[in-house]
């Protein structure tokens, strides 16, 4: 964070990547940040810490009165962002999911997460059979590499938003994931991926196509 811009700059590699942000479009990209609140935001952050989400509630196999305490529980303990773990019966998930509703109402978001489960057209039904829950997102619908099935979901259930990218494994990946305009939430796994250079490169391009970072 304290690096400068160019000094950041040097640390990406835009071999292969060029065609989606060039080395000048990152830059001012880095001026921009840098010139609009950035110690404001480094203060938040010392402040308040990172924002994050509970999986606490989403579980399988809790039951009814198990899914009602935990979330009362994460409700009195500040979480706002809560997720459902999906892929199940379809008539029990929706239901799983209108507990959940039910306790945490309609002002806290509710994310819903598949895990590779489904094919892309059944990742296609079963978003939409979702989407009475107005989820924030709906997490990895189907095979992660699967880049246009992604687009094709996102296309034809445009009110609910897509994300992926904890299995992605390289800046390659995420620039074709961008530029298909296959996701609406990049969920980086900075572990997964070849280091701080590479982390940097994937935030520049999701800051360039003005996609959320998880």
């Amino acid at each position: 964070a304290e690096m400068e811009p160019l000094q950041i700059l040097s640390a990406i590699d835009f071999r292969y990547i060029d065609d989606a942000i060039t080395p000048h479009e990152a830059l001012d990209i880095l001026d921009a940040a840098r010139s609009t609140g950035k110690l404001e935001r480094l203060t938040k952050l010392q402040q308040t810490g990172y924002p994050a989400y509970t999986t606490s509630v989403g579980w399988f196999g809790y039951s009814e009165e198990e899914i009602r305490r935990l979330a009362k529980e994460a409700l009195a303990d500040g979480w706002t962002h809560f997720k459902l773990k999906v892929g199940g019966d379809p008539a029990e998930d929706l239901h799983r999911g209108r507990i959940v509703r039910e306790e945490i109402g309609w002002d806290n978001r509710l994310m819903v997460d598949a895990n590779q489960k489904w094919g892309v057209l059944e990742a296609i039904e079963r978003t939409r059979h979702l989407a009475e829950l107005k989820p924030y997102w709906m997490e990895e619908p189907t095979n992660p590499d699967d880049i246009l099935g992604h687009a094709r979901i996102r296309r034809e259930v445009p009110e609910v938003r897509i994300a992926t990218g904890e299995h992605c494994h390289n800046r390659i990946m995420f620039k074709q994931f961008l530029q298909a305009k296959a996701i609406d939430v990049l969920q980086l796994d900075s572990c997964r991926v070849a280091g701080v250079n590479e982390n940097l490169a994937i935030l520049l391009m999701a800051a360039k196509f003005n996609i959320p970072v998880c």
